[in-house]
């Protein structure tokens, strides 16, 4: 009974990844500011890192045109995405609705492209593209 409290109560932080930090304010996932005491620790302590963002904190207010326009027929989302990859931007639509969109395309994606976003961004050859050229947006 006691471990199952000591593992209800030890979350890591939500941009650990075996061994890497995912925080949106870094380019791109890197070892560098992995501290294992601070990264597996408790929530107070993994949120005094200056890489920690609240992961609601990543999602923009809806900007029109800045990506296109939006047909919510195949671009809402009801849910946010989870994903790791910083060229990804998610929008609270008007409506309530979200909407993912990709920096490096410079458009907003459609729900098959973002479950692809979620599952296999590390393979996804946009995220190349833009790390070798940097996002157009």
């Amino acid at each position: 009974m006691r471990l199952f409290k000591w593992c209800t109560e030890r979350m890591p932080c939500p941009w650990y990844r075996e061994g890497v930090c995912t925080s949106p304010i870094l380019e791109s996932p890197s070892n560098e500011p992995v501290i294992p005491a601070r990264c597996l620790g408790d929530q107070e302590i993994y949120r005094t890192c200056r890489y920690y963002r609240e992961p609601g904190d990543t999602v923009k207010p809806y900007r029109p045109g800045f990506f296109g326009k939006p047909l919510l027929l195949i671009h809402s989302l009801t849910n946010i995405p989870r994903s790791t990859c910083n060229y990804l931007v998610v929008e609270k639509h008007e409506s309530g609705c979200y909407l993912a969109a990709c920096k490096v395309l410079g458009r907003y994606l459609t729900r098959y492209e973002v479950y692809s976003c979620e599952t296999k961004w590390e393979d996804c050859p946009f995220r190349k593209v833009g790390q070798r050229t940097g996002p157009t947006k």
